[in-house]
């Protein structure tokens, strides 16, 4: 689960980072563009992406917390 979550952390930063500079579908403060189009909505890929920000760092946090509590426990 770290590495998984790991991997979809920097992804979705990576994603993120090409969605303020490069696409602008979001702005630098992490909201949704509505200057693209009028009544423009974001659609599933970047409601998903920005779960994806958000989940996998608590992913990948608890799985090291764990662990560390789980060694320390042993010892």
């Amino acid at each position: 689960m770290k590495w998984l979550g790991g991997v979809v952390w920097i992804g979705s930063w990576y994603l993120m980072y090409f969605e303020i500079t490069r696409w602008h579908h979001v702005k630098p403060s992490l909201a949704f563009n509505s200057d693209i189009a009028p009544g423009a909505h974001p659609g599933l890929a970047l409601i998903v992406l920005y779960i994806a920000c958000v989940a996998a760092p608590l992913v990948v946090l608890t799985t090291v917390a764990k662990q560390i509590h789980r060694n320390r426990a042993a010892q």
